[in-house]
């Protein structure tokens, strides 16, 4: 059988990657702050933009809102879509590839966004000193499991200027429905970060968090900072006798005391910019429903100016009316994405809130099982449009600000059938017996064991993934860990 080469005509769909839908997977990730600051440089650079606030209309001028985009007049037939289409898993490195003639290229690309990162707050401060970034790195390698992840997160927003906690543990155990002992032993650990000496409720803590760090903390300097009032005095002879100290002793005291950083915070930004700002609010009513609203405030209110497009149009030669069409062009795709932008997260929102109603009820501990394509079939999305949009977005609720990828995790099996047990929520269980286990160590068997008992239906390589995946030893390690 002979070969030859042959010409044959096929028909094909292959979705195309354009600008505009490069720019709408961009906005669709970006934190309020982000948006906000590209929204500025669009208002500089486009004339066709104006801030919704600052418009002053003609009274016999309707006024437009982005609702009626649909309808608006445009001077030149122009190849939109009807609606922006997030649809799509492309990498977000090529969406940020330049190459492209458009105002937006500077802005993104030197973002590198990430869907996995866990950086809570990473909207608070982009400095490159932000103790923000510092204190989410910490975060995510001392603590395994999601729950107390979002709790550290939580009491993080209790810091104050110099890196005190501020927080009333009392309170706050109420407000989170959980126990004093959990919140004080998250609260501990936060105590041992860097800078050292953050999250101490008083100057004596701070400091003696310092010196312990440094091997300084004996008996003579805990004695020493229970009478700090003295030192300020300059009362040094009452300090020595309280302290049993020579004069050698003393003055060693004082140096290490004046070593230390009274405040762990002050080498830090740490401005009105550096706090989270919700996206959306979920509010309970007094008849136990509740609402998602969007977080108007933080939201960019830009419109496009018809009337000067008119007046400069009429009389524009080629030249300028080829820049015209482009900014119209610009500016009335924002005006859409942004509204589409909007729209997205609302949705989503209103379908974690549905889901998650018992968490919002009774507490953390009632986390249920949620994956991205649960919520990406119920409002008809993509699972990537949904990860895109949930990452670095926050809802505030009534015990708490979570990010709205918090509540995405996956189920496990039961014996008795019930499939609302999240993974996380089994992660936590694993961890609780092994902290509670005394001297007599569990096995991963033994934790299957008492985990079947709680109806749990796991295996063993499961438990022990688990466990890996929290950095947490091994039976055989932990034994030699208690035996010294």
């Amino acid at each position: 059988m002979a070969v030859a080469p042959k010409l044959e005509i096929k028909q094909s769909q292959s979705l195309l990657m354009t600008p505009q839908l490069r720019q709408a997977i961009n906005l669709l990730q970006m934190n309020n702050l982000e948006l906000s600051e590209l929204v500025t440089k669009e208002l500089e650079s486009n004339p066709f933009l104006e801030k919704e606030d600052d418009r002053i209309a003609d009274s016999d001028t309707k006024e437009q809102t982005i609702d009626d985009y649909d309808n608006q007049l445009r001077p030149e037939e122009e190849n939109f879509a009807e609606d922006i289409d997030f649809e799509t898993t492309f990498d977000d490195a090529d969406s940020d590839s330049v190459g492209y003639n458009n105002t937006w290229t500077d802005h993104l690309a030197t973002r590198n966004f990430s869907e996995d990162d866990f950086d809570y707050i990473e909207q608070r401060a982009t400095a490159e000193n932000s103790i923000y970034e510092l204190l989410s790195r910490q975060i995510n390698s001392c603590f395994s499991s999601a729950k107390e992840k979002m709790i550290a997160s939580y009491l993080s927003n209790f810091l104050d200027n110099a890196g005190y906690f501020t927080g009333n543990i009392e309170q706050l155990a109420k407000h989170l429905k959980l126990s004093q002992e959990k919140l004080n032993h998250i609260l501990s650990i936060l105590q041992t970060f860097e800078p050292s000496g953050i999250f101490a409720t008083s100057l004596k803590e701070c400091l003696s968090i310092q010196l312990a760090d440094i091997d300084r903390l004996d008996e003579m300097m805990k004695i020493f900072l229970e009478h700090l009032p003295l030192l300020a005095e300059n009362k040094i002879t009452a300090l020595k006798k309280i302290c049993h100290a020579s004069d050698e002793d003393i003055a060693s005291m004082i140096a290490d005391i004046k070593a230390l950083n009274p405040k762990p915070l002050a080498q830090y930004h740490k401005d009105s910019n550096t706090y989270i700002i919700p996206d959306v609010f979920v509010r309970r009513s007094k008849y136990g429903d509740y609402s998602v609203t969007l977080n108007q405030d933080t939201l960019p209110h830009i419109l496009i100016n018809n009337e000067y497009h008119r007046k400069i149009s009429n009389n524009a030669d080629k030249q300028a009316k080829k820049y015209i069409k482009e900014r119209l062009s610009n500016a009335s795709f924002l005006v859409k994405a942004l509204h589409q932008r909007a729209e997205t997260i609302l949705r989503i929102s209103e379908e974690i809130v549905k889901t998650q109603r018992d968490f919002f009820e009774y507490g953390i501990d009632h986390l249920k099982p949620m994956l991205l394509k649960d919520v990406a079939q119920a409002v008809e999305m993509h699972e990537s449009t949904i990860s895109r949009a949930s990452t670095h977005k926050y809802m505030h609720t009534p015990i708490g600000i979570f990010e709205l990828k918090y509540f995405f995790s996956s189920a496990a099996g039961m014996y008795n059938g019930n499939t609302q047990t999240s993974v996380t929520s089994i992660k936590h269980k694993i961890k609780q017996l092994i902290d509670n286990e005394g001297d007599k160590i569990l096995s991963d068997d033994a934790l299957v064991e008492l985990l079947a008992q709680q109806s749990i239906k796991i295996a063993r390589r499961t438990v022990a993934k688990y466990r890996d995946e929290m950095k947490i030893p091994t039976s055989a390690q932990r034994k030699r860990l208690k035996r010294g």
